[in-house]
């Protein structure tokens, strides 16, 4: 089964309240969701099954992926902007070493 990892930022009672693909291109640029209200958090969900990500209509994709986080099988990790800008940072500059 194909999987891929999403960022999902919850809110203060725990709703995801948005989502992006992990590693997502805009425009050729790297980028990230972050949460614009202080107490929203910020997840990384690895593993997510492809034929959730590919759902189109988004109130599929909501309830789909609220039942996979709130499953047994999630893999579901805090993290914040700042943790992402800094593998960012070191992933850039790996690149530039080389």
């Amino acid at each position: 089964m194909a999987t891929t990892d999403l960022l999902i930022i919850r809110n203060e009672h725990g709703d995801i309240v948005g989502a992006q693909l992990e590693g997502a291109t805009v425009n050729g640029i790297l980028s990230y969701i972050a949460p614009a209200d202080p107490q929203h958090t910020l997840h990384r969900v690895s593993d997510v099954p492809e034929e959730i990500c590919t759902l189109a209509d988004p109130v599929e994709f909501h309830r789909a992926i609220t039942a996979h986080v709130e499953s047994e099988h999630a893999k579901v990790t805090r993290t914040s902007a700042e943790e992402l800008q800094a593998a960012m940072s070191r992933v850039f500059a790996d690149q530039a070493d080389k």
